[in-house]
């Protein structure tokens, strides 16, 4: 089944990925964006290689990458999963995707696919966030705390969720 809403969003600059020591993964190429849902899909990482001529293309998951500043993501996973990972060719790999051998790279990284885990929206937030507020009786002065309380019960549902 072909994708038609995931389109790659052009990086504005360079982003390096790491492990959690500091060791170098690979490098950020592309963040796909489904515009449907609203969300990053998935990110196109080089792996590998010398000077780009013998590296390795593989969609990760959004989720797995952590910021860390410093125009780097931080990825917490064996070199190996990523040496065995499903790999793109770099000149037709858009062209290439679809949604089997995108879940099927999903189950490498054993996460769920994107499009079967809930869009986490700001409206469901802040309903929870209200209703948390009227069962502590309308406290005054505690809607932020509230509301990222409500965010933190939402995302650990869903983390909760797809570790099954």
């Amino acid at each position: 089944m072909a994708i038609n809403n995931i389109f790659p969003v052009h990086r504005l600059g360079f982003y390096d990925v790491v492990n959690p020591a500091g060791e170098d993964l690979g490098q950020v190429q592309e963040f796909m964006l489904d515009i449907a849902q609203g969300r990053i899909a998935f990110v196109v990482v080089s792996f590998g290689g010398i000077l780009g001529l013998t590296d390795k293309w593989f969609a990760l998951p959004w989720e797995l990458l952590k910021w860390s500043g410093g125009q780097k993501f931080v990825l917490d996973m064996p070199r190996e999963v990523l040496e065995t990972a499903p790999g793109l060719d770099k000149k037709t790999w858009s062209e290439d995707i679809d949604l089997s051998w995108l879940a099927e790279c999903y189950s490498h990284f054993a996460c769920v696919p994107y499009w079967e885990t809930p869009v986490v929206n700001e409206e469901h937030i802040k309903k929870l966030a209200y209703s948390m507020w009227e069962a502590e009786g309308r406290p005054e002065g505690r809607a932020l705390e509230q509301y990222y309380r409500a965010e933190r019960m939402i995302r650990e549902q869903e983390v909760k969720r797809q570790l099954g």
